[in-house]
């Protein structure tokens, strides 16, 4: 399909729901801009494979709100060459539908997430990501559109992170975009490993490390696993205390600067459930 003539060409695209696209090595851009109006319907992208895809979706400048609002799992996996998900301006992008999202092996990928899009994540339930050696930042604090992001609630259903062999990553969530640890309050597993930059799980602000400090609840966290991050030393930089009522299993392992302390009630111990194993 071109990318010539004028938006009525790709009406037939309006009933489309599904896209997966497996080994084809020539393709560099899957979505343009002048195919995304016929979209509208989008459930689902799984792209693996492909050895020149340098980009997903290119964004345009349309103002018609909102878009990809249908979508709701994407999945990339062995892309060597993609250097972003969504190319463009995202302020009229909303990810408000998107349940599932999996990144495996895309070695150039430094960011998923810009600020705005953070905050347009309410389904999200599942974020996977293996061996993406360039990647930064999960969340892109510097939007670049220089807009007024508002104030969101989080990830209120996020269940499942895993984060492994992300090499460049230093920390998990920013709080400077909103994102304090009480926007997650379904977490249930959170496992990070093999990530050697990884210094916490999450950011504050420059400047802030003088603040008072916050007791802090995941209450459905049930499972945390961190393992082999030579350079994590704390689970939050400085203005955090963390209590999990109801943890299950902990694996720490192979983390050698690591200074924070978890307690663990007797009664836990004792849970024909529970597993703690700290090496």
């Amino acid at each position: 399909m071109t990318t010539h003539g004028h938006e009525q060409q790709y009406s037939f695209l309006q009933r489309l729901e599904f896209v997966a696209v497996k080994s084809c090595k020539g393709i560099c851009t899957l979505f343009r801009a002048k195919l995304r109006p016929g979209l509208r319907n989008l459930r689902s992208v799984k792209i693996e494979d492909c050895k020149s895809l340098k980009e997903v979706f290119e964004m345009g400048e349309e103002k018609e709100l909102p878009l990809l609002s249908s979508f709701t799992e994407l999945q990339l996996i062995k892309l060597p060459k993609l250097e972003c998900i969504w190319k463009g301006p995202t302020r009229y992008v909303s990810l408000q539908s998107l349940i599932h999202l999996k990144l495996w092996s895309l070695e150039k990928l430094t960011f998923i997430f810009t600020a705005s899009l953070a905050q347009s994540l309410p389904q999200l339930e599942t974020l996977e990501i293996r061996d993406c050696f360039e990647l930064e930042h999960i969340i892109k604090e510097e939007d670049g559109e220089r807009e007024i992001i508002p104030e969101s609630p989080g990830f209120l259903k996020l269940k499942t992170l895993y984060i492994s062999h992300c090499g460049k990553l230093e920390y998990v969530f920013p709080v400077s975009v909103s994102l304090t640890i009480q926007s997650l309050p379904q977490l249930q597993t959170l496992e990070t490993r093999d990530c050697r930059e990884l210094e916490h799980i999450i950011r504050e602000k420059d400047g802030e490390n003088n603040c008072h400090k916050m007791v802090t609840v995941l209450p459905n966290l049930q499972e945390l696993s961190l393992k082999q991050l030579p350079s994590i030393f704390r689970f939050s930089q400085g203005c955090f205390e963390f209590l999990f009522p109801r943890l299950e299993k902990l694996k720490v392992y192979e983390c050698r600067k690591l200074t924070t302390k978890f307690a663990i009630t007797p009664d836990r111990l004792m849970s024909a459930q529970s597993e703690v194993l700290l090496i």
